[in-house]
């Protein structure tokens, strides 16, 4: 089942994101299960919204690739929800 990725990740600037997207977003694009991602800034850090076809295909993605680029001492809060419905362009 389709999950949408809600990560709060406190201290995070817009300087690191830029280069964390540089260095991923062609990965991603091709990873298994990625459907898409967004990000912004919030009060303290960053917010990225993503979709993925399972937790699973997340989980893979984020611990062999993302993990290994995060900036020393940044820790993304992670959390899923279930999607009953996903409808692309």
């Amino acid at each position: 089942m389709a999950v949408l990725m809600k990560a709060e990740i406190p201290g995070m600037t817009v300087e690191g994101i830029a280069g964390m997207s540089a260095a991923l977003n062609d990965r991603m694009r091709v990873a298994p299960g990625f459907v898409i991602h967004t990000n912004g800034p919030i009060a303290g850090g960053w917010r990225v919204i993503e979709v993925w076809d399972s937790e699973d295909a997340f989980t893979r993605w984020f611990e062999s690739t993302v993990k290994p680029t995060l900036p020393p001492g940044i820790a993304p809060q992670v959390s899923f929800d279930e999607l009953h419905d996903v409808v692309t362009a």
